[in-house]
């Protein structure tokens, strides 16, 4: 059995490469995790970072973000000025996660109205959860008095 080995992938010129061709948008943003909600309460400080300017918050895949649109100081044109220097991050991020491939995120907030409408409807949710969680609990202990 011989083994043969693989051929390394072409490689292509950096003009020629997503990043090569690109307008630079992941050097024009950063963005912060911050806490899903989980009572009605924890939407007071999105509010707040939403009504600032070049703020938006977005979901991706359960993850709450804080997305803040300030260009990176480095940035020569659409590439970096300091390449050699750039932070760790900036080494690690893939152009599989380019933002130019595909639809932004599972949900994105641009304003305060987009927020509060999201906001309404989820404390919505959140209430009817909680009616039909002190009901069952509530039927629970019912039965158990009628047993005794």
């Amino acid at each position: 059995m011989s083994i043969l080995a693989e051929a390394p992938p072409a490689t292509l010129p950096f003009s020629k490469t997503k990043c090569g061709g690109c307008t630079a948008l992941c050097c024009h943003y950063f963005a912060l995790e911050i806490d899903a909600p989980e009572e009605p309460d924890d939407f007071e400080n999105m509010r707040w970072y939403i009504i600032h300017e070049d703020v938006q918050i977005f979901v991706d895949d359960d993850v709450w973000y804080l997305q803040i649109f300030r260009k990176c100081q480095w940035l020569d044109g659409n590439k970096c000025g300091n390449y050699e220097n750039r932070p760790q991050i900036c080494r690690d991020y893939s152009d599989e996660l380019c933002d130019l491939d595909g639809p932004e995120s599972d949900l994105t907030f641009r304003n305060i109205e987009e927020l509060e409408t999201y906001r309404d409807e989820w404390v919505a949710d959140y209430e009817r959860k909680r009616a039909k969680k002190a009901s069952k609990k509530a039927r629970k202990k019912k039965s158990k008095k009628k047993r005794k």
